[in-house]
């Protein structure tokens, strides 16, 4: 069976120890603050996580971009070098460019890499909505899948991953263009928090607004339990963007009411980070089918 990679995008917010241990590689994006483009390296090399979210709250703009063709050309040729197939699960198409850019660097390799087959494959979905694709994917080829099977396993999981986040403010979400201005008027609202959700075509949507921050973390793990499928078998992913003790209150409530299998936490990274502002919880599970 022909081996094949596994590759998601600065957008998929996965820990190092967990992409080092599954072997799942990934296309950098770039963040813009200070006046200088810098990497948005999901291990925070160049740049503390602190620093990021600090000038976000100092009223610095941070811009984002989608990953450069030249990137796209240097990773697929890594793996495709080697003899390798890909696989590569990336952010959604409604939020991102960059499998459109992949699409284009896919058209100028196929021609020296006429064997190979490339997978793109868009999540619908970012943070770690699109982590769980990438660890579901390369624990299948680990496991001895073809690229075949975990396309097939792709496609049944994109429809039901749940997304419920709370940002501390939809104004970073607005003014990135991830949201419409109509829902980030609720970010306008007095002490209101939106629930967001991820929709079937891969759009941010506010489905409640909840009076209060400890009422609407709440309200993000009762929306979780009503969602999740199979809790004692399942993995709960939790994300935030600089605060700590938000996450663990809703890790705590998670594990009293849903009693997963595990809780998956990680600080959100610098593109995901960069949208939705400091004070953001993100929960992520698998279950029931979205219908918004």
């Amino acid at each position: 069976m022909k081996k094949f990679a596994v590759i998601g995008d600065s957008t998929c917010d996965l820990r190092q120890d967990t992409r080092e241990q599954l072997g799942i590689d990934y296309f950098m994006m770039n963040v813009v603050f200070n006046d200088l483009e810098k990497k948005a390296d999901l291990d925070w090399k160049e740049y503390s996580a602190k620093e990021l979210y600090d000038n976000m709250r100092n009223k610095q703009r941070v811009k984002t971009t989608q990953v450069p063709m030249e990137e796209f050309v240097r990773v697929f040729e890594k793996h495709l070098s080697e003899g390798e197939d890909v696989v590569y699960i990336s952010c959604s198409s409604a939020l991102s460019g960059s499998i459109n850019v992949a699409s284009a660097a896919v058209e100028e390799l196929k021609e020296k890499y006429k064997d190979a087959k490339i997978v793109l494959f868009d999540s619908k979905i970012s943070c770690l909505g699109q982590g769980m694709m990438l660890i579901e994917a390369a624990t299948m080829r680990n496991n001895g899948a073809t690229i075949e099977e975990v396309e097939k396993r792709l496609v049944e999981m994109r429809d039901n991953i749940n997304q419920f986040c709370v940002p501390e403010s939809l104004l970073y979400l607005k003014n990135a263009g991830r949201v419409k201005a109509s829902t980030a008027f609720f970010g306008n609202l007095i002490g209101i928090k939106p629930i967001l959700v991820s929709s079937l075509e891969g759009e941010n949507v506010a489905i409640e607004k909840v009076k209060g921050r400890k009422s609407s973390l709440n309200r993000i793990v009762e929306l979780a339990s009503n969602a999740i499928a199979n809790p004692k078998d399942s993995v709960v992913y939790v994300a935030h963007s600089d605060c700590e003790e938000d996450a663990n209150y809703v890790v705590n409530l998670i594990k009293e009411k849903i009693q997963p299998k595990d809780v998956y936490v990680n600080i959100l990274g610098p593109i995901i980070g960069a949208s939705v502002g400091p004070g953001t919880v993100a929960i992520y599970v698998e279950g029931a089918k979205k219908t918004i």
